[in-house]
């Protein structure tokens, strides 16, 4: 009798394990599975992003995610049964020939249990981290979306597998400047009734951006693109400079209009609609002048070719991509010289014909400001710097010097204020429309600058779409940069207006400068017109009194002795 019972315990274990190897190799399971389409990347934990102070930017929450085996449930023949339940949240189409449905999303695993109730046999509660985003000051259009969006910060990341296996990322980017220069583009686009705008600051000599804020559908920073107008202009000049085409000292006529193609009726003239007369290169930035650089450019091809200047304009970065970590980056325009016309160089001496996105124009204008160094820019706080030498110390030395004077006796007089100085060059770009040529209703407003002006933290590059009434850069762009760096400094809660030796105590040295540009400085340090005392007729300076150097007093007498 033992012996049978033993016998029976024997026969029953391996019709078990008949059983269990049946629904293993069989599909047959016992317990509901994971879907395939179920990717283990979705559940893998990704890196926390954060901006330089440590602000959040995108952070990890965990959350619950359940799965329907609509296999396992039939073949338990549940599953007529419970359609009804199915069908509560999906048709019958929905239903066809799917292994798995996706029920829902959950804050809490009992909410997960709560919602499915019958289901939850037949279903799988995984654990997932999900993303939470700070989608404040435009943060949304730059930092993007994994599985979302095909642009952005965290798109880019993701798929070149930098957000995977760490704990955070420090990103450059600083909240408090974002919300500065976003407030202040908001202020300008509803003022101005502009169709949009967008500014990218970047940190001079790491080439880290520390704010970008687009105020468009895309993120027109790194997505779209604008002519750079005049702001090319001091980027061209260095390289005149650099080549020994042209000498500080040198004089050119501005005349009321200039034919630089002969034989072709394509006229260059000032933006004021008569000549300047004579100009130093110096003056002719200061002023904005076409005649000039297109001279200038004139010039260079005496001695160089198309190509060479072409090439000149590639290693600014023009025409290709920055390679920033931002999925969505696109090339800009920028024609081979085998594609251009007679007139094509004098075009790009005013900054028309090459379309450039803002990141290209901030970084190329930021080698200006940075000693001739051009540097790639970057999101990531902690990327090492990569850096190349493209105009000379001394060209950038003499260029950064000049756009010191734009806000105060130049194209951005709007944007003086004092004690806290900004440099750069305005721009002016008319709207091309294809087929048409440029339009002359609508133009987009620029401004690339620095700040400080003796020792430059920041560079900016401004842009302001359709502006309505006043249009010009000077007039429109520039004024919002000083705003956006006085509000920025002051929250700081330090001693923001910062000395600058060469404008705020310190009486400048006016020699060779136009009396124009003197007077000017000297009635923004606020010299009233009875203290300033003009000796001869001329033009320029030849000498003062007191001598540069002295602190100002603006209760005593100032005198300036011209030709």
């Amino acid at each position: 009798m033992k012996l049978k019972f033993l016998l029976i315990r024997a026969m029953l274990a391996s019709l078990y394990i008949v059983l269990i190897f049946v629904g293993v190799f069989f599909n047959y399971n016992l317990k509901p599975s994971v879907p395939e389409e179920y990717s283990e990347d979705i559940n893998k934990k990704l890196a926390t992003l954060v901006d330089s102070k440590g602000h959040f930017l995108v952070y990890n929450r965990k959350k619950y995610e359940a799965w329907v085996d609509l296999d396992f449930m039939k073949r338990r023949n549940k599953y007529r049964d419970l359609k009804y339940v199915l069908n509560q949240r999906f048709s019958d189409k929905e239903l066809e020939e799917k292994k798995y449905i996706k029920w829902g999303f959950y804050d809490t695993y009992k909410e997960a249990v709560d919602d499915l109730g019958y289901l939850k046999r037949f279903s799988n509660i995984h654990t997932i981290n999900d993303r939470i985003y700070n989608d404040l000051f435009s943060y949304s259009q730059l930092i993007g979306k994994i599985d979302k969006t095909e642009y952005g910060i965290e798109p880019y990341l993701y798929e070149n597998n930098i957000l995977q296996g760490k704990e955070k990322i420090k990103l450059s980017l600083d909240t408090n400047l974002q919300k500065f220069l976003y407030d202040s583009l908001n202020e300008v686009v509803k003022e101005r009734q502009a169709d949009g705008a967008v500014a990218i600051i970047m940190e001079t000599k790491t080439g880290k951006i520390k704010a970008s804020v687009s105020l468009y559908p895309w993120n027109m920073g790194y997505m779209g693109y604008i002519e750079p107008g005049s702001t090319l202009k001091p980027m061209l000049y260095a390289i005149a400079l650099d080549e020994q085409i042209i000498r500080i000292d040198d004089v050119y006529t501005s005349d009321y209009a200039y034919y630089p193609v002969p034989g072709i009726n394509f006229k260059v003239t000032e933006s004021v609609h008569y000549g300047y007369g004579d100009l130093t290169i110096k003056e002719a930035l200061i002023r904005s002048s076409n005649v000039i650089i297109a001279k200038v450019i004139n010039e260079s091809l005496k001695e160089f070719s198309n190509e060479w200047l072409y090439n000149e304009i590639l290693k600014m970065g023009f025409g290709e991509k920055t390679g920033i970590e931002f999925k969505g980056e696109i090339n800009g325009i920028f024609q081979s010289p085998y594609d251009w016309y007679p007139i094509t160089p004098y075009q790009i001496a005013m900054g028309q014909g090459l379309g450039t996105t803002p990141i290209q124009l901030v970084t190329a204008f930021n080698a200006i400001v940075n000693d001739g160094y051009i540097v790639k820019p970057s999101f990531l706080q902690d990327k090492e710097i990569e850096k190349r030498l493209i105009f000379t110390p001394q060209s950038s030395k003499i260029l950064k010097e000049w756009m010191s004077y734009i806000t105060i006796s130049g194209t951005a007089r709007l944007a003086y204020k004092e004690g806290l100085i900004i440099g750069g060059k305005t721009g002016t770009a008319q709207k091309a429309i294809k087929g048409e040529g440029y339009t002359d209703e609508d133009y987009y407003s620029l401004f690339a600058g620095f700040y400080p002006v003796s020792n430059p933290k920041y560079t900016i590059a401004l842009i302001v779409d359709s502006p309505k009434d006043e249009y010009y850069g000077g007039e429109v762009a520039a004024p919002i940069v000083t705003k956006i760096f006085y509000e920025y400094e002051k929250s700081l809660g330090e001693n923001f207006e910062y000395t600058d030796t060469l404008y705020k105590n310190i009486i400048p040295e006016f020699k060779n400068y136009r009396l124009e540009e003197a007077y000017n400085i000297l009635m923004n340090f606020g010299y009233k017109e009875n203290k300033i005392i003009i000796h001869g007729n001329g033009e320029k300076i030849i000498k003062q009194f007191p001598n540069s150097g002295k602190t100002i007093n603006t209760e005593e007498y100032i005198e300036l002795f011209t030709e």
